[in-house]
Parts: structure tokens; sequence; C-alpha cells
């Protein structure tokens, strides 16, 4: 479980969080969506550190009741993985990029064990990339790059995941795969945490989505219970919501004249 108290971040002397209290738990998807500049990447780097020395920035992240200021990076990387929106080109094969999920977790010899090999060929093949495991990800298409990242943090192993717009790139049938993967995960009793621009989906898979406007949260719980105010998600987003007239457990726009 991560448990966020009084969190304010920004750069360059302007604030773009201000967050007083937000839980994410485990065994759950959540999303959080919004307009671009809405804080989102933000919020997720706060959560893992990337902003901690920021001066200016305040607050505390408490992940499994532990102070995330209080631990060491590979202590944090132990407990909670994150993949940010846009990746480093680096000149590596996949596997070789999946196995740096391990590194948290390897001695002084940094030797895989027999677990590690298990859980680093287990994300590949959750991800569809145990096939492309040789290539290197200058051969590969972007959407596939993008699920090479994502088996690397899934064999991180962690409790919590963070995941910064983890469909982009990618066509429609590695989306449904990835979202399928992502609910395997969540049934094992890991948390997810996503950002989002895609409103039908992420009110559509999550099981709880976090409105963001502004560094806020204007709205967050289940999205019944966020699409019982309409007015906010439509003067947040500039769209609203309505459930498919043909599965109840989908939603798609309604698109305002």
């Amino acid at each position: 479980m991560i448990e966020i108290q009084n969190l304010r971040a920004g750069y360059d002397g302007k604030t773009i969080l201000d967050i007083d209290h937000l839980r994410f738990d485990d065994g759950k998807i959540t999303a959080i969506v919004g307009l671009n500049g809405s804080g989102k990447s933000t919020l997720l780097k706060s959560i893992v550190g990337m902003n901690a020395g920021v001066q200016g920035n305040s607050g505390s992240v408490f992940i499994d009741g532990k102070n995330l200021r209080a631990l060491s990076h590979k202590q944090r990387a132990k407990l909670v993985a994150y993949l940010p929106q846009i990746h480093q080109n680096a000149n590596l094969d996949v596997y070789t990029l999946v196995c740096h999920g391990r590194f948290p977790y390897l001695g002084f010899s940094k030797i895989l064990g027999e677990k590690d090999l298990a859980l680093i060929e287990n994300a590949l093949r959750l991800t569809d990339m145990w096939e492309k495991r040789d290539k290197n990800l200058s051969e590969i298409s972007g959407g596939e790059k993008q699920r090479a990242y994502l088996a690397m943090v899934i064999a991180q192993d962690t409790k919590m995941i963070l995941l910064d717009e983890p469909a982009t790139y990618m066509d429609i049938k590695h989306q449904v795969e990835v979202i399928e993967v992502l609910s395997r995960l969540a049934k094992e009793g890991r948390g997810i945490v996503l950002t989002s621009h895609d409103l039908p989906q992420s009110f559509s898979i999550c099981d709880r989505v976090c409105l963001m406007q502004s560094g806020k949260i204007v709205a967050q719980g289940t999205a019944e219970e966020v699409l019982c105010d309409g007015e906010t998600v439509r003067r947040v987003m500039g769209v609203s919501l309505k459930k498919s007239e043909e599965c109840d457990s989908l939603y798609r726009y309604n698109l305002i004249q």
C-alpha cells in the first residue's frame, strides 16, 4: 500500500502537486486521469522519490508503512517499481533489459540465481516478448519496446507497480493483452497505479479512478462513484462518459456539443 500525506512538489518555484491525502491499495488497479500538464507524471515521480531533493518540495510518502525518505534507493526498488512514459535508448537486447529488474536483489557478485531467471522468463512470457528476447531494442517496434520495459518492471517483483501511460505505442491487440496482464497481477495482490489519457479504458478496467486537475485530486472512487458527479468530469476533461449499451462494464465518450 502507498499512502501520501501533505505532498507539495514542483519545479523552478512553481507548484505542480498539492495533495493532502491519497492512498493506493494492494490488489487494485488505480488510474490517474487528467489532461496533459495536470501533474500525473509528477505524482508518480514524487512517489518513487525522484523529486525528493528539489527545494520547496515537502510531504510524506509511505510504502507499506515505511517512510520513503528513510529508505535507500535499493530498498525502495524492492517495494515499488516505476516505468516512465519516455525510455532511454539503451543499446541492449531485450533479455538483458529485463534482467535489470532483478538488480535490487543481487549481491556483490551480480549473478542471477534460479529465482531471478524464473521471474525474468515469466515476465517475458506475460508480455509476449519471450520470442523477441535476443533482439536489440533498436530492432523492435515502439510497442514491442514498451512491452519489454513493462517486462522489466514485472520482473522486479514488487507489490506496487507505477506505470506512466503504459499503453503508449501499442496496437489495440497488445493494449488488451497488457490490460489482461495487469488484471492478473492485481489478482495476485499487486497494486497497480497507472496514468492515462484514455478515459473509457481507464473507467472500464480500473478498480479506482483518481481525476486530477492542476496538481489536485478533484474526484476519486470507483468508476460509478466518480461518474455520479458527471459535472466534474465534464469540467475537468471537456467530455463526459456513459455506459455502453452493449456492456455495462464498458464506458464510452459522450462528446459535449
